[in-house]
Order: structure tokens, then C-alpha cells, then sequence
């Protein structure tokens, strides 16, 4: 090759090199999650919310009246974990996006004023829906939930080195343990449990202490002796979210598989949890609510790689 021929390809080369895409330098797809809503069989599935600065939300919970929704969230894509997590309110629409402060695993009180909520690493709490005025329930509690009637707070507890469910009574400020005696089979409860309708049921996770070995279950909120039923075994673990459905007749929960599918079941019957065929633009996580008149069914799902 002549020296001015050979002098022209290299220069060519190099150009090139300086404008060719830079690939490594791209910054990847954020998988970032999103709230969809469905109808309670699965159909109409579309996106409802996403919070612009955080990637990473789930435990959603609706006011009784419908028109905010509270969840909790962290900025995964700055580097933060669940210790940052932070409760946050929107309202229906869309409109009105507020971060209220540390927290997770918000539940509205029926009136729509109060949040009950966890503050990692452990305790459970009530405060304003505006953040203030925060009362401690109790220092060593997890996952607060609110019953329907707006007389009771539900969560789990350590107790005797097992799971148990404590239900604190507002009205009489005292608190009552569903599992008693020799007749807890749970070593572990999960968060994220859902209250019947009538406030007379809890459907909630627990690890056995037997064989480690998963239920779904639900227990009276009298105690376990007053009604107990397990509606779901699992050699792995299912998501640890449920939701009840207004009408009473509906629980929905995140599969112990994957991809993870949302399972429903009629807790009156003795049928076993059938999946939900939803199809969306992402990855099922498996929190779940419903909107309180019973017509849609939310659920959060992480972007696809």
C-alpha cells in the first residue's frame, strides 16, 4: 500500500472510532416499578401510578372513600435500600404526590385522617396523614394494619420465640395475641396480612415450625381457637402481600413461583388458589389492594430487562 493511501485509511479509522456510539458509556434501563390496575378477574390490566423518583414502591393501601392511595418507596436507582424507605400519598388522579416521612407498609384508619405504618427496623406506629403527631404502639411490632371498623390495629410479634399475630384494641388500649399456647404452629408471620371485610378475619403468611413448610391462612381475630384455616401449602415461600376484596367472596396474593403470578381463592370454599391471567409490560411483584368499592384490583410490577 502507498505511504498517502495508508495515511488516508488510518485517518479514516479514526474518525470513525470518534464517532461511533459510545455503548459503555449508556446509562442501562432503570427497571423501575409501576402501579396497574385490573378488573378482579385479571382483564383491563393498565398502568395507574408510578412515583417519578422512586424506583422502587409496593404495600399500597387506599383511603375508605377511595381517593388517595398511600404506599411506600425507596430510591433504588441512587443506591437506597429498604432502610431509606419513606411513606408517600397520592391521590387518585394522579395529582397532589407527597412524601410524609420514614416509614413503611402504610394503612389508612377508616376516617381517612391517620396512617398506621412500621418504622424500620422494627416498631409499629400511628401518626397524622400528614406525618405528624406520631404515637409508638408498640417498639418490637411489624407490619400495622388497620381493621375495616376502625377499632383495631393488627401486626405480628415475636412471642415465646415464635410468630404471632397482635391485635391492639384502640378503644380499650389493650392488646390480644391470635396464637396461644401450645397451639401456634408458626415460627415466623409475615408483613403485609389484610383484614375480612366485617373485621372479623385476618389472611395472612406464616412459616410452620414443624417442616418449614409456607401457609396462607386465615385466623379469627377472637383467636385461632374461635377459627383457623389454612387455604394454601407451599414448599417456598409466596409473596408476603394479601389482599381481601370489599364483597368478602375474593383474597388475592403473589405466587410462590416464577415469573410470579397473582393467585386468588374464595376463603369460604375449599377449592385451591387459582392464578389470575394478567398480562403487562413488566414483572409481577405481588403487592395488592383493592379499590374500596371492588371494582379494580391494584398491583405493582417491576420493568422488564
Amino acid at each position: 500500500m502507498r505511504p498517502a493511501l495508508y495515511s488516508l485509511v488510518v485517518c479514516l479509522l479514526i474518525l470513525n472510532l470518534q464517532h461511533a456510539p459510545a455503548f459503555a458509556d449508556e446509562k442501562p434501563k432503570v427497571k423501575r416499578t409501576r402501579f396497574y390496575t385490573a378488573t378482579p378477574q385479571g382483564e383491563d390490566p393498565k398502568v395507574f401510578f408510578f412515583a417519578e423518583d422512586f424506583y422502587n414502591s409496593g404495600s399500597p393501601s387506599f383511603s375508605s372513600d377511595g381517593q388517595k392511595l398511600a404506599f411506600d418507596g425507596w430510591k433504588s436507582q441512587d443506591g437506597e435500600s429498604f432502610s431509606n424507605v419513606r411513606i408517600m400519598t397520592v391521590n387518585a388522579d394522579g395529582t397532589n404526590f407527597k412524601i410524609v416521612g420514614p416509614g413503611a407498609m402504610p394503612s389508612w384508619s377508616p376516617g381517612g385522617n391517620r396512617i398506621a405504618f412500621s418504622r424500620p427496623p422494627y416498631g409499629v406506629a400511628v401518626m397524622n396523614a400528614d406525618g405528624s403527631n406520631l404515637k409508638i404502639i408498640d417498639e418490637q411490632g411489624w407490619g400495622a394494619q388497620w381493621s375495616p371498623d376502625g377499632t383495631r390495629i393488627a401486626y405480628t410479634a415475636n412471642v415465646n420465640g415464635k410468630g404471632n399475630i397482635r391485635v391492639y384494641n384502640l378503644i380499650e388500649d389493650t392488646t390480644t395475641d391470635l396464637f396461644t399456647g401450645a397451639g401456634n404452629p408458626y415460627s415466623r408471620l409475615y408483613w403485609n396480612m389484610t383484614w375480612s371485610p366485617d373485621s372479623n378475619w385476618i389472611c395472612i403468611l406464616g412459616r410452620r415450625a414443624d417442616n418449614n413448610t409456607y401457609d396462607v391462612l386465615t385466623v379469627n381475630t377472637a383467636g385461632k381457637q374461635q377459627g383457623y384455616k389454612v387455604h394454601y401449602n407451599s414448599k417456598n415461600s409466596t409473596y408476603q402481600d394479601m389482599a381481601w376484596h370489599p364483597q368478602g367472596d375474593m383474597i388475592v396474593f403473589g405466587s410462590d413461583t416464577q415469573p410470579r403470578q397473582l393467585l386468588h381463592f374464595t376463603p369460604a370454599d375449599d377449592k385451591p388458589p387459582a392464578p389470575l391471567d394478567i398480562t403487562v409490560d413488566g414483572n409481577i411483584n405481588g403487592d395488592v389492594t383493592f379499590t374500596p368499592d371492588g371494582q379494580r384490583l391494584l398491583f405493582n410490577a417491576r420493568d422488564k430487562k
